[in-house]
């Protein structure tokens, strides 16, 4: 399952340096924001989804904590402890290796910039400014 996760430079430089996250939930299509939203495809859902996450890295981004970002990974079924309206709960930390992509959010939160988990490293320097 594909799940999204609000963060800011300084938590996407942490993680990348531990290779682990422990987050509580993320956001994720569940079954119920599917049955919820169901003039959506599966691409508005996850850009839906995407874009929750977008607000929340916003509001999480200080002077100090650089770009405001969210990360999209890819979620095995057994790290899922319960599904809820719009978010999963896991059992253990997030790794590195279920990361798929991280996108970058506008300052404005309008727009997301995608970038391949190759980029991170050669970008994290100018998100951090």
């Amino acid at each position: 399952m594909r799940g999204y996760l609000a963060m800011t430079a300084q938590e996407v430089a942490e993680f990348a340096q531990s290779r682990e996250f422990d987050v509580s939930d993320l956001y994720a299509p569940t079954s119920q924001f599917i049955v919820d939203n169901q003039d959506l495809d599966d691409e508005e859902i996850e850009f839906t989804l995407s874009m929750v996450a977008a607000e929340d890295a916003l509001e999480m981004k200080s002077a100090t904590s650089g770009k405001a970002c969210v990360l999209a990974f890819e979620v095995p079924p057994e790290l899922i402890k319960e599904s809820h309206d719009m978010s999963i709960s896991l059992l253990t930390p997030l790794l590195w290796e279920h990361l798929e992509c991280l996108f970058e959010v506008s300052d404005d939160g309008e727009e997301l910039t995608w970038f391949a988990t190759q980029e991170i490293a050669n970008n994290l320097d100018s998100w951090l400014k």
